[in-house]
């Protein structure tokens, strides 16, 4: 079972890392699959346990078939290890970091993953005792995070969304065109090749467009 505080199963605080599928040798000669899935803790750095999944779920029986039943690990994996098995990437549920634009810096990730913390929606709930180690500026960012998250309603959500995803992609392809023009102006310089002069005629039509004219209509011949 999820071997936390009372408040972590309560809030399900599980990271799924992995999944992936061993094969060992049956009674009759033959191979079995076996699934196995890795998780972390939402807050803690450098925590990872792995488990069989057929474990986790009889786990999870067992648990649910208590009177005093609380939330268990595979409460949490199952979601992402039944879009594993359809052949899907497991994804973070909820708003990635990556796409809130405005709202958090390329640091302030780093330091949210580096404690696997992956959505808003999980920085919006992260716990007093771990919110410290994103930094003094952890508890301001929890604040944002959980206003951004109380307004992901309606047409609103989906036009803040749409406008994240644009400023992602329009911050990507300014990137990568960049890198393309740096790595351009390296090989040339590397091998010493001189930027293409430019066509006799392009040329003087630029020299003319750059000479000033005089403002106003032309003066009358006498």
């Amino acid at each position: 079972m999820f071997d936390a505080k009372q408040e972590d199963r309560n809030d399900l605080a599980v990271v799924p890392f992995k999944f992936w599928v061993d094969h060992v040798e049956n009674e009759s000669g033959g191979l079995d699959a076996v699934h196995w899935a890795s998780w972390g803790k939402r807050g803690y750095a450098n925590w990872e346990k792995s488990e069989k999944v057929v474990r986790l779920v009889k786990d999870a029986k067992a648990m649910r078939g208590r009177p005093d039943a609380q939330p268990c690990v595979w409460d949490a994996l199952e979601p992402h290890y039944n879009r594993w098995k359809d052949g899907l990437e497991a994804v973070t549920d909820g708003y990635a970091l990556e796409g809130w634009a405005g709202g958090i810096s390329v640091g302030q990730i780093a330091k949210c993953k580096s404690i696997n913390v992956f959505s808003v929606e999980d920085l919006s709930r992260l716990t007093d005792e771990n919110i410290h180690k994103l930094g003094p500026d952890g508890p301001k960012l929890r604040a944002t995070a959980a206003a951004f998250v109380a307004s992901l309603n309606g047409e609103g959500a989906k036009l803040a969304k749409e406008n994240a995803r644009l400023s992602a992609e329009v911050e990507r392809l300014t990137k990568e065109a960049e890198d393309d023009r740096k790595a351009m102006r390296e090989f040339m310089a590397q091998h010493q090749i001189e930027p293409a002069p430019m066509p006799a005629d392009a040329a003087g039509a630029f020299a003319s467009e750059s000479v000033s004219r005089p403002v106003g209509r032309p003066r009358k011949a006498a």
